[in-house]
């Protein structure tokens, strides 16, 4: 996943990007569609605020925003919503599919269903 992160109001220190990377990499396991991830770290008054969009290949866009006192609080949260929204996008999308195609074969096969009132012996 093609991550670009960017720090405003503070200096983004290397352990820190090496966490947001391994953190979106254990997200790619909900989602394997997911090509590129923006993750904006910003400094405020009370804390530090973490925004992401993560782009998923023909698919809408997640985004997501946490807060937190400490930037590492807030990369967290941030985090554990991306998850949750990438697992439930990822449900959906694996829900919509055909039924299986031994199903289909099977109801073929039988043929239609006897229709009320009548009697098959």
């Amino acid at each position: 996943m093609h991550l670009i992160l960017t720090a405003r109001h503070f200096k983004l220190p290397d352990d820190l990007r090496g966490l947001v990377e391994e953190r979106l990499d254990r997200l790619e396991r909900f989602e394997p569609r997911a090509s590129r991830a923006e993750v904006t770290l910003t400094q405020e008054k009370n804390g530090f605020e973490a925004e992401a969009v993560v782009s998923i290949d023909r698919a809408d866009r997640v985004h997501a925003r946490a807060d937190g006192e400490d930037v590492r609080s807030a990369v967290d949260r941030l985090m554990e919503k991306l998850a949750v929204q990438l697992r439930r996008g990822h449900d959906r999308h694996h829900r919509h599919q055909a039924p299986p195609l031994d199903e289909i074969v099977s109801t073929e096969l039988a043929g239609p269903p006897p229709e009320p009132g009548t009697d098959e012996e």
